[in-house]
């Protein structure tokens, strides 16, 4: 990145950091989610051409923070989508008519899970709680490094690694 546009950038932080950190908080009601949102949005922006000769850099960057905010709810929804789905037609073993999971898609999920759940044996202790309290107990990476005692790009890593042996473990079977 030029000398130029690193100034810029960093001048954009310095003037909008507080007003931009607070319009955060109030769209994701969570310190830690609005402290990744703006960091999130700012790593976009850094290797954009042309920013400082756009009419209004500042909106770009607010519209940058609420489409990264919209992708995370999207991506929340869709796995507790599939996590409520799982956990009702397996635990319970019914559904309601209009969205009953059939018998043999129950016995799947709960043969997939429980391949999951040992596949994850085979995973470094670290790793594979990090995973778990990410997954099962919804901690957000900083929640979890803070717990393991380790960096939140460490904690990145160990969701990162877990999710690719589980894909090809997952592949395999």
């Amino acid at each position: 990145m030029e000398k130029e546009q690193k100034s810029f950038i960093e001048q954009m932080y310095q003037d909008n950091h507080a007003g931009f950190l607070k319009f955060l908080m109030y769209r994701t009601q969570n310190q830690d989610d609005a402290h990744d949102v703006l960091q999130e949005a700012f790593q976009k922006i850094i290797t954009l051409e042309g920013l400082r000769t756009m009419e209004n850099p500042r909106a770009y960057l607010y519209r940058t923070a609420i489409n990264i905010i919209i992708d995370r709810q999207r991506k929340g929804q869709h796995h507790k989508k599939y996590i409520h789905e799982v956990q009702s037609g397996v635990s319970m073993g019914v559904a309601s008519e209009a969205g009953a999971i059939p018998p043999d898609r129950q016995v799947a999920a709960r043969q997939e899970l429980d391949e999951i759940f040992l596949a994850l044996d085979d995973l470094p202790a670290k790793c594979r709680r990090a995973f778990l309290l990410h997954r099962e107990n919804n901690l957000k990476y900083s929640e979890i490094a803070e717990e393991l005692q380790v960096s939140i790009s460490m904690v990145e890593k160990y969701i990162i690694q877990a999710l690719k042996y589980l894909r090809r473990k997952m592949k395999k079977n």
